[in-house]
Order: structure tokens, then sequence, then C-alpha cells
């Protein structure tokens, strides 16, 4: 089994909704499962918070 994780951000208004829906259907065809989203508190390289954003883990089993 695989995992992939990537940033899927957390404000979405109707056209990031239907793009987010895209991509998460592109990702099914190249045969990843979305498997968990959570959120994180992101970090600038000061250590300073950028805010709350989402996290969208897959898995492909092989």
């Amino acid at each position: 089994m695989r995992y992939k994780v990537e940033a899927i951000g957390a404000a979405f208004n109707d056209k990031a909704i239907e793009e987010l829906s895209s991509h998460l259907n592109n990702q099914a065809d190249g045969g990843w499962e979305l498997h968990t989203v959570f959120s994180v508190e992101k970090k600038g390289c000061l250590g300073s918070s950028e805010g709350t954003t989402y996290l969208a883990v897959y898995r492909r089993v092989s």
C-alpha cells in the first residue's frame, strides 16, 4: 500500500469546490483513493502561524 499527502486549502467558493471535485476524480482515475482529510496549522518560515489548511491523504493498494 502507498500513501500520498497534499494540501487542498481551507476556503472554498463554488468554483473551487468544482475544481476540487474534478481533482479528486482525476486522482481516482490515476488509481488513488481518498483515505482521510484533516486540518493542520500551517507554519511560516519564522514559526508564525499562516492559518489552518486541510490535507488530503490518498492511498493506492498495489
